[in-house]
């Protein structure tokens, strides 16, 4: 096996199904599905998921930084899309209505 290793096609969504699964089942062992934990956070007295959601975003980021000093990852590679910014706005007010309604 010779590095980069590269995940195509089925395999590529087999392993991004199985990581999915593995950090919502560690969150929700963790009790941050909770919705009162979620409400907490649109009322600014609980926040601890913003707090594991930053690490999460931290840690990965150390990750790819790491795998790319190894040379095992090539950051060129890794694609970025654009950012549709009022889709995203309108998207996340709905969101936060549904879980603030879901919380109550």
């Amino acid at each position: 096996m010779s590095w980069p290793l590269t995940l195509d096609g089925g395999a590529a969504l087999g392993a991004g199904l199985l990581l999915g699964v593995a950090f919502g089942f560690v969150l929700e062992r963790a009790g941050l599905g909770d919705p009162k934990k979620l409400v907490g956070l649109f009322y600014l007295e609980d926040f601890t998921m913003l707090k594991v959601m930053f690490s999460a975003i931290a840690v990965a980021s150390a990750g790819i930084a790491l795998l790319a000093v190894f040379g095992v990852m090539d950051l060129a590679a890794l694609a970025v899309q654009p950012t549709y910014l009022w889709p995203q706005i309108v998207g996340g007010l709905v969101l936060g209505a549904g879980f603030a309604l879901g919380g109550y």
